[in-house]
């Protein structure tokens, strides 16, 4: 018979690719080569490449046709905050661990087969939105290096010592290699550091919504006595308890990298507007559209599933309201009051204390990159490139 599916196996794959990010305590029995590998992909992905981006706009600005300096110019701010994130969850790496140990404990309350069926439908679901991002971030680096390719220029142009691409063809292709590796590397990153919340956050829904029946079902069983219902409530309060740890544990690093990608996500989108209206051929309008489709993919899924963990704030307000509670006992009556002005206060995410997470805070940021768009076109910047 297998086993039940845990809820930490929301995150399996994620987990895996975080520890290929290199960002990890090496293991004892590969040391060498995990420190080798870290060194590698963090070198050219988080350090060198936002350089590199810097670098080559200084170096060769005048060379760069519009189209191909805006193509640059998107991905440089989007490489500048994917390292910033990549960073945060670098530093607070140890906060994942200790979220699926809280999942294991939630999981140790689930005892029913429709339960545990409900926590298998919300790890497969996380699963897979994890492979969908994937294939995404991937598609967006393949293209824009094919297409690059094929007009026979690097796909962005940076900046490497010793290498000059225009000089020969081994040379090109060279560069055009260390870009995609370091491109390939940052959007392996960036799926990481974007889709842990959507995965963490999915997993804790199917949790509240099990919560919520074991709130409605309170008092409801004749054969309990008073006293075994009461321990039933306070059972209850405890599990809460339990789901703001949850909460409260993963805060820090949510916090930070949704804060540094709503910064730049309006200002990414309208380059790419630009690019794609103004300048682009058919090949990199696509790599462009598959860009934005992956920019938009960093905040809004979280911004969704934020202003769904209110309603479901609300509906564990409402079932243990709806529970038995009329004619119990004055101690239970009091003490269920209190857990309902608690289950009345929602869960919210802030980005740094400044902006709400939240669906409206994702459209505001993403309508300022109409605005880029709308300044360029009344400036006439366009014609000037």
């Amino acid at each position: 018979k297998d086993s039940p599916v845990r809820s930490r196996d929301a995150t399996l794959y994620l987990l895996r690719c975080v520890f290929l990010m290199g960002v990890r305590k090496p293991p004892a029995k590969f040391f060498v080569a995990y420190v080798l590998w870290s060194f590698a992909l963090n070198f050219c992905s988080t350090f060198y490449q936002p350089i590199g981006f810097l670098t080559g706009y200084i170096s060769h600005l005048s060379e760069f046709s519009p189209g191909e300096f805006l193509t640059s110019l998107q991905v440089a701010f989007n490489a500048w905050s994917c390292s910033t994130k990549v960073l945060i969850v670098w530093a607070l790496v140890k906060r994942f661990d200790e979220a699926n140990n809280i999942l294991d404990e939630m999981d140790r309350r689930i005892t029913d087969p429709g339960e545990r069926l409900q926590v298998h439908r919300a790890v497969s679901l996380s699963n897979r939105i994890f492979f969908f991002f994937m294939a995404v971030y991937m598609v967006y680096a393949t293209n824009t290096f094919l297409s690059a390719i094929f007009i026979g220029r690097p796909p962005y142009q940076n900046y490497y010592p010793f290498l000059d691409w225009r000089s020969s063809t081994l040379h090109l292709a060279l560069q055009a290699g260390l870009e995609y590796f370091a491109m390939a590397g940052a959007c392996f990153q960036d799926v990481c550091v974007d889709c842990y919340p959507v995965n963490f956050i999915l997993v804790l829904r199917a949790h509240m919504s099990i919560f919520a029946e074991r709130l409605r079902r309170l008092g409801t069983y004749p054969s309990e006595s008073q006293e075994q219902r009461y321990e039933r409530l306070v059972e209850c309060i405890q599990d809460h308890k339990v789901i703001l740890r949850f909460v409260d544990c993963l805060r820090p690093v949510i916090s930070g990298t949704i804060f540094v990608q709503f910064l730049v996500v309006g200002l990414v989108l309208g380059f790419t507007l630009i690019n794609i209206v103004l300048f682009a051929n058919l090949g990199s309008a696509i790599a462009a559209l598959s860009f934005m489709a992956a920019v938009l993919l960093e905040t809004t899924p979280f911004c969704i599933l934020c202003n769904y963990l209110t309603e479901d704030c609300y509906k564990l307000a409402d079932a243990l309201f709806q529970s038995n509670w009329i004619d119990e006992e004055k101690r239970y009556q009091k003490t269920l009051m209190y857990f309902l002005q608690k289950l009345q206060q929602p869960i919210t995410f802030m980005a740094m204390n400044v902006f709400p997470i939240s669906v409206g805070t994702n459209i505001s940021v993403t309508k300022f990159s109409f605005s880029v768009f709308t300044l360029v076109k009344q400036m006439n910047i366009s014609e000037k490139l």
